[in-house]
This record gives structure tokens, sequence and C-alpha cells, in this order.
């Protein structure tokens, strides 16, 4: 493909809608190219379940038509994206069997928000099995392999979704996140994952995986680009239960204001002791670049991993359990052996730990919101403390919580506050290494403020893999 071509492909959002605007590129020509790459590398990558080119070309003529009419939407309009395979939008598998064939009557809350924005979607993007049971070379719809290293796993269940656009086959995507299913896939595809304040985004019409933990959001190249998503599909919905009656600001607002004399929370406690050296080498790294902005680097308390991994599994289990166990009475065999065995352990777990759990992640949120209000402007900590493993030929079972899964993205699921996933590099391996940054409930424009000092002064963001 030529160089031209795939700098267009690699452009950002915020790039291409102005150029889009300016009628110096055309909707029909980015879908175009994107389906161009699709084809081309989506077989060695299985990003995507479901293409709808004929439909997302007929949208990128209407949008062009729209715009040179002077009908023109936003930053979203006429930009191709996708769509983790849990949103209901057309074909809708949920990466497993027991849904092959099935069909949504229509589009939820976000993918019509994000289409009333302009957006032109390409397609549904793969993602582990009902977005929890781990994706193998056996799974009936076979594993996502991260574009920087394909014999590795893309990470997460909106693995799919990192890794289109990691690779430039979509300018940003959806994904969902119940433990760090957008920051984890993001992170080892060196791209941002945005998950906002608890509520802040609908899950109206979104499979479901744990009703109190499941957040939506976005996943894209660039900070910027992220919060322009985050823009397109935030807002209030009656049809989500959990979902937050509170307006939806400009998430662009603090772009480009520094953050001198800010001060970045390090819950040391949470990650230090189980963190692989690759991923803290490259996370200690950013810190520096945070301290040269004219941030002040603060210690603060924490649970310690082990505490988390008590309080998140429960719920998260529990809840799971609770969603599919009449399913897998009913079609078991549908069900991939890793995520039959994951149901089953939930129903293991008795009332009083999941209640308990839940006390103790209401202290957690007190904590944190304490800190947030009183002590530091953000939290920042490495998004994991483990890299991801090659891609298994079958489910490693259980055994994939053991204790070097050391995620320390559930902490936000827990407490419902927004974070975001940024680049920081790579470890010794060659593999993408990522940090995460926090802020208060709904103060998702300082998450971003902070995220883009830091994304502009590091620049990982202009490094992209080569297929």
């Amino acid at each position: 493909m030529a160089g031209a071509d795939t700098e267009l492909a690699y452009a950002s959002i915020a790039d291409v809608g102005a150029r889009i605007r300016r009628r110096e590129v055309s909707p029909v020509e980015l879908t175009e190219l994107v389906l161009a790459r699709i084809e081309e590398h989506n077989p060695a990558l299985n990003a995507y379940y479901a293409l709808f080119p004929e439909q997302v070309l007929a949208a990128a003529r209407a949008a062009e038509q729209e715009i040179a009419a002077g009908s023109y939407r936003g930053p979203l309009h006429g930009i191709p994206i996708c769509i983790k395979d849990i949103y209901e939008s057309g074909p809708t598998t949920c990466g497993s069997k027991a849904l092959d064939g099935y069909v949504a009557e229509r589009d939820c809350t976000a993918v019509a928000k994000l289409k009333q924005a302009g957006a032109l979607v390409l397609g549904k993007s793969a993602t582990y099995e009902f977005a929890t049971g781990y994706q193998v070379t056996d799974s009936h719809f076979g594993p996502t392999h991260n574009p920087w290293n394909p014999a590795y796993d893309a990470g997460g269940s909106s693995s799919g979704t990192g890794a289109a656009v990691a690779a430039g086959l979509a300018y940003a995507g959806m994904g969902s996140d119940t433990g760090g299913s957008i920051r984890w896939p993001a992170q080892v595809s060196l791209i941002v994952g945005l998950k906002g304040t608890y509520g802040r985004v609908s899950r109206a019409g979104v499979y479901p995986l744990a009703w109190t933990l499941d957040h939506t959001g976005p996943l894209a190249r660039t900070v910027t680009d992220a919060a322009l998503m985050l823009q397109g599909c935030a807002g209030y919905d009656p049809g989500d239960p959990a979902s937050a009656d509170v307006p939806a600001p400009d998430f662009t607002a603090k772009i480009g204001r520094e953050i001198r004399g800010m001060k970045v929370g390090l819950p040391r406690a949470l990650y230090e002791e189980s963190c692989e050296p690759g991923l803290l080498q490259a996370f200690n790294a950013a810190l520096a670049v945070f301290e040269s902005l004219g941030a002040e680097l603060v210690d603060v308390p924490s649970i310690t991993l082990t505490q988390l991994q008590a309080v998140q599994w429960p719920i998260a289990f529990a809840e799971q359990a609770a969603i599919h166990q009449a399913n897998v009475r009913r079609r078991g065999q549908d069900y991939s052996p890793h995520l039959r065995q994951f149901v089953q352990y939930g129903t293991l777990i008795p009332a009083a730990y999941y209640l308990s759990a839940n006390r103790v992640r209401a202290q957690v949120l007190a904590d944190q919101v304490r800190m947030l209000t009183e002590d530091v402007d953000v939290l920042a900590l490495p998004t994991t403390g483990f890299q991801i493993n090659k891609v298994f030929d079958r489910s490693p079972g259980l055994s994939l919580l053991s204790a070097v899964f050391s995620l320390y993205t559930p902490l936000f699921n827990l407490t419902g506050l927004p974070s975001i996933q940024v680049p920081c590099g790579f470890d010794q391996r060659g593999l993408p290494a990522g940090l995460q940054i926090a802020a208060k409930p709904f103060d998702e424009a300082t998450v971003i403020q902070v995220a883009y000092a830091y994304e502009q002064a590091a620049g990982w963001h202009r490094r992209h893999p080569d297929l």
C-alpha cells in the first residue's frame, strides 16, 4: 500500500475530521481505504467478525453529500469506526457459538448516538466469548492476534477493537470494560482506551457481563480522538438503569492546558510488588516525564493487588453466573469450556462473600474520592503488571487468574471512577506498555487533560505496528 495511503490510514480523527470538513478528503475515500486495509490484513489479525461494506459505503456517500450541502455534524462525521460484537447492531454473536447467526433488530443506544454524530460503522470487532471466555486457537471464532506481534494475544475482551484501531483498520472503535477490557487491549496494542465514569455511557443493548462493574467506551489512537468518541456516545439514557442523569460536558475543554503544579498520586502498594520489571521500568520513565512537565508526584495509600482481587472476583463471578447460568444449563454445549467453568465457579460464591465484597468496595470508593478531592488531582499507575501471553491453543481455565494475572484496571471498575490508558513505551520483549490515569467521578476532562499532556511530551502515539 502506498505511503500516502498508509499515512492517511493512521491519521487521527481530529486531523481527518478537519480535512473532511474542508473537503480535502471524502468519507468515501476514507472508507474505501480502510476496507482495502481490512481485506489485506484482517485474515492475519482476525480483528473483525462481520463487515458491512455495502451499508458503510452507502453511509459514506450520504455523509459526503450532507457535508457538501453544508450539513456538517461534527468531528465524527464521515469517520469509519468499528463496534465490539457485544453491542446490538446487525449481526451480534458476542463471540459465542450460542449466538452465531443472531441479528439485532435495532442499534443499541451507544451505536445509535455515534451514527447520529455521523460516524460510519465498518463492522463488528472480535471479542472474548460474552466478553469473558478467553479466545484460543480452537475457539468457535478463533482468537485475535496482536498487530505488534501476531504470535501474541491482543489482550482483553475488546481485543478486536484494539487490534483494528492499532492496525489502521478503523479510526476508532467501541469496547466494554468490566475489569479492564477497554484499557488492557489498548495497552497491548499501544493505543488509548477511555473508560468514563460509571453511568456516563449507556449500556442499553450491550450484552452484560457484571451489571455493577460494566462500562462502555472508546478505543482510539490518540487522547483527543478518544475524547471525541466519548463526546459522541456519552449522555443519559433511561434505557440503562445505571445511566447517570448528568449532562455531558465538553470533554476536550482542558486539552492543551499545562499540568504544572498538579499532584499525581501513586498507589504504590497496589503495583510495585507485582509489576513485571519491564513494565515497571516503562512506567517509571513516564513518571519522569510528568515531573518534567511540572507535576508533583505524591505517594498515596492503596489496597494491595491481593486485596483488590479478593473484592473484584466474588462480585464479577457471581454477577456473571446470575446472567449465564440458565443458558449454560440449556445450551452448555454451545459455550466454551472456559466460560462454562467461569459460570460454574460463580455459582459457588456464597451470598455473604458477595455482600462483604461490596461493603469493602464502598469503602474503597470513599477512600479514593476523598484522596482525589483533598490530596491529589489524579491517580497514576501501570495499566497491568504482566505482559500478554502468546495465543493459547486451548483454554487455560481458571489458571489464567493466577497470582501473575496482575491487572490494576479493576480498581476503577469497582469504584466507577473515570480512567484512561495511555501508551508509555515497550518492555524488554518489544511489547507495548501502558499507564492509566484516573480522577474523581465525572471529571473525565481532567483525566483527558493530564493524559494529553503526557502523550504529547512522550510521543508514543506516533508509533504504529509494521504489518
